[in-house]
């Protein structure tokens, strides 16, 4: 009797957690929902989209495009207030970055150190204490990475802060240098980057054609994850036209690729099977399967590209 129920366990325990990971599946695509109807909440009231972040102390050719004025911020943060956070958004204080965050890595990406100044203290204003919340909105629940940050001048908030990471981030360019979207191709361009002041007249190619936010995972082996309330190194946001989705191997460099970690920053990729999901310039949300082709994904990355992949 003891066998046959072990038998009987055997075979049901992969029909419960399949059954699981569809709740979980359905939750995540809830939280992006609620994101799609937040940036619209966000463009309504301000006529604009949001920026994916602000002034960054970290990119690279700061002599380019860097800011004068280093916030660090990121525009998740501006859609809190659509997302039954304004009490959160209410302790952001906007007089201070959201981390102290100066510099990049100098040994492998010269120059990055910024030229520009803190526009004061993420730690002592609390906006440290606000972007190391941990939000089940901004969270996949089939998400099994480490939601925090390490505590280091690349990735922390400041001495003794760390943030937490974010399941879910913008459409951006996956270079890092400062505000590239002003050198970049338009035909090239992502709805977001640093700085960004778009509006929906902007996305040429059609909001229901355009990527918007896009799902990623916490752990890369090139890189740490993305923080849902600031921008540290290499922290962009999402590419899916240059990165793909669940794009684990590296040849040469990845000796054994696993599931749970993207190969490097700026990548969209998901625990669900077989893809990622996608919040559209429209507010819909789209599961695209991570062998779809890289053309089509750059097209739908792009938002003036001039090429409209229409979904069957």
């Amino acid at each position: 009797m003891i066998a046959i129920i072990g038998v009987l366990i055997a075979l049901l325990l992969p029909a419960v957690q399949a059954a699981r990971e569809s709740a979980r599946r359905l939750h995540c695509t809830n939280n992006m929902k609620q994101l799609g109807l937040a940036l619209h909440g966000f463009h309504a009231a301000h006529g604009k989209f949001p920026f994916a972040g602000a002034d960054y102390g970290w990119c690279q050719h700061p002599s380019l495009s860097g800011s004068q004025h280093i916030r660090n911020w990121n525009g998740l943060l501006f859609l809190l207030p659509y997302l039954e956070q304004q009490a959160l958004f209410d302790r952001f204080d906007q007089r201070h970055p959201t981390a102290n965050i100066v510099r990049g890595n100098n040994g492998c990406c010269a120059p990055t150190s910024t030229l520009g100044t803190l526009i004061g203290d993420a730690v002592a204003s609390g906006n440290g204490s606000v972007v190391s919340q941990f939000l089940p909105a901004l969270s996949c629940p089939s998400e099994i990475g480490e939601p925090l940050l390490p505590d280091n001048p690349a990735y922390g908030v400041g001495p003794g802060v760390v943030g937490t990471k974010t399941n879910y981030d913008f459409s951006t360019s996956g270079v890092y240098q400062c505000k590239y979207w002003t050198r970049q191709p338009e035909n090239e361009r992502r709805l977001f980057g640093e700085n960004t002041e778009y509006q929906d007249k902007d996305v040429t190619d059609g909001l229901s054609n355009t990527i918007a936010l896009a799902e990623t995972m916490r752990d890369a082996y090139n890189g740490q994850g993305n923080a849902w309330g600031y921008r540290g190194w290499v922290m962009m946001g999402i590419d899916v036209g240059m990165n793909g989705i669940n794009v684990h191997d590296w040849p040469g460099i990845i000796a054994s690729p696993v599931r749970e970690r993207l190969r490097s920053f700026a990548s969209a990729g998901s625990l669900h099977d077989g893809g990622a999901n996608m919040v559209f310039a429209d507010g819909s949300v789209h599961f695209l399967d991570e062998v779809t082709d890289p053309k089509i994904l750059e097209s739908l990355s792009a938002m003036s590209e001039g090429e409209a992949f229409a979904f069957p």
